[in-house]
């Protein structure tokens, strides 16, 4: 079996699903793998575990909207999936190195996560 193939289909459906719930049995299922055996092999292939993967996507998509949206950060947040503001603004911070708030403030050109991550 093609591993690469296989990871290249779940990254696609998880690119078009990232404003939905994504489960990891139904992209274990897309791709005709056991969750265990497609967690494994997602995270070889990819680097990182799958919930990691879909949480930086999600964070870089909303990044995005922050800078050319004047979307509330609350509505970009729950658009995302994140349970609530404060959720999402950890998670943002932790990865961006700043708050949400800040970071539409200083309008930043390039959409690259800091090594705090």
């Amino acid at each position: 079996m093609n591993y690469d193939a296989c990871i290249k289909k779940s990254i696609e459906y998880i690119e078009h699903n990232l404003d939905k719930k994504i489960e990891l049995k139904e992209l274990a299922d897309k791709v005709f793998l056991s969750k265990y055996y497609f967690h494994k092999v997602f995270h070889t292939v990819v680097g990182e575990p799958v919930g990691e993967y879909i949480r930086k996507r999600r964070l870089m998509k909303a990044a995005n909207e922050l800078i050319c949206t004047e979307d509330k950060i609350v509505d970009i947040a729950l658009k995302y999936q994140f349970s609530s503001q404060e959720a999402f603004t950890k998670a943002f911070k932790k990865l961006y190195g700043m708050p949400p708030r800040q970071f539409r403030r200083n309008r930043m050109n390039a959409i690259q996560p800091s090594m705090a991550a």
